[in-house]
């Protein structure tokens, strides 16, 4: 039975992850959570399986104690083995995720903001894929899955001249790099470690917080300015975008290691 842990499982793409390989009876799916009595959405999802695949289990990124009593508690289950880690936990709290480097009250509160991202963005990869990789040792498919954002590469950043998100974009860039890192590190031992943008998907029926005014003001102008560099990039629903991932991720292999495969299709420039 392949078994895949997904970090980050509460909500959005990380909760429709789980769903959709829950639904093979072949899988062992665990998703790690903050807190197991607040995630109302896969609470849910777990009441109304009929296959009993799911395992959730409390882990925070930016505490690596919680994440490797995670993984204890998968070696319980799995007799020390790990198939697939997707790392999708992120750092996106809508008060600071479209602040621009200008944009905070003062500079503490930018730094403040910025070492927050890192930790759960950069740091928190590094924690989950460190407590899991024992285990991944000893699975058959040796597969990680880092979930990126094309918001952290310069080409999108510059072709949609994204001066906001910076926080958010900057430490995405450096998640992208520690995929990379992984990638270089484990490629002797047969594994393959890619990143993967989801496009720009539609989490809203999950999320937490609701967008105010300015919010939707800067996304409605990002999606405007979206047709003008991307022939596909446009807002996608969660079920469609892991049905992507998920695919990527059962047919990716050595040969895909260190990728960073993106969404978006760049027009060509004139």
């Amino acid at each position: 039975m392949p078994s895949y842990a997904v970090i980050g499982g509460s909500r959005g793409i990380g909760l429709e992850l789980v769903r959709q390989l829950a639904m093979s009876a072949d899988n062992t799916v665990f998703a790690t959570v903050r807190n197991k009595s607040s995630s109302t959405y896969l609470n849910e999802l777990v009441a109304k399986s009929t296959l009993s695949n799911i395992h959730v289990l409390e882990a925070e990124v930016t505490d690596h104690r919680t994440l490797k009593a995670a993984a204890a508690a998968v070696a319980k289950v799995t007799n020390g083995s790990l198939d697939v880690l997707i790392h999708n936990a992120a750092r996106m709290e809508l008060a600071n995720a479209y602040r621009g480097l200008t944009d905070y009250e003062d500079d503490d509160k930018l730094d403040t903001e910025f070492l927050d991202s890192f930790k759960v963005n950069v740091l928190g990869a590094i924690h989950a894929v460190n407590a899991f990789l024992p285990l991944l040792r000893k699975g058959s498919a040796k597969k990680i899955a880092v979930i990126g954002s094309e918001g952290g590469t310069p080409e999108f950043v510059w072709k949609l001249r994204l001066s906001n998100m910076a926080a958010y974009g900057t430490t995405k860039a450096a998640e992208n790099l520690v995929a990379v890192k992984y990638a270089a590190l484990l490629e002797p031992e047969g594994f393959t470690v890619v990143g993967i943008c989801p496009g720009f998907v539609d989490t809203s029926s999950t999320a937490v917080e609701k967008p105010d005014d300015t919010i939707m003001s800067i996304l409605g102008g990002l999606v405007a300015r979206l047709p003008a560099i991307s022939t596909n990039f446009t807002l996608i629903s969660t079920e469609a975008s892991v049905t992507r991932i998920l695919s990527l991720v059962d047919s990716i292999s050595t040969k895909d290691n260190g990728s960073f495969i993106e969404y978006v299709e760049y027009k060509k420039d004139d």
